[in-house]
């Protein structure tokens, strides 16, 4: 593309990878092998054989969860106090642009 020009080129696409059954028993030994070619473009796709299911790794008997609450809301008052202490904002909500 030259410098000015506005037609959009995509990105070229990224290797995938398509490993047999063979190939995946040890997925994370086929992740090794295919690095090096990985790399080169920084970003791959690994197709798993079809029927291929991943384990289920949580321990269900041993695994809890505690729900967060986030109050968004005080997160934004916040935000606006700090903005306005640091004469940011205007008491009307204005955001002031620094020169």
């Amino acid at each position: 593309m030259e410098p000015g020009s506005d037609d959009f080129l995509p990105p070229p696409e990224c290797p995938v990878f398509e490993p047999s059954w063979a190939e995946f028993r040890d997925p994370l030994g086929y992740i090794a092998k295919i690095r090096p070619i990985a790399e080169k473009s920084g970003i791959c796709k690994i197709r798993p054989p079809a029927d291929w299911q991943p384990p289920f790794a949580v321990e269900v008997d041993n695994f809890r969860f505690t729900p967060r609450i986030q109050r968004l809301n005080e997160l934004e008052f916040q935000l606006l106090r700090r903005l306005r202490q640091e004469n940011h904002l205007s008491p009307g909500g204005q955001v002031y642009s620094q020169p």
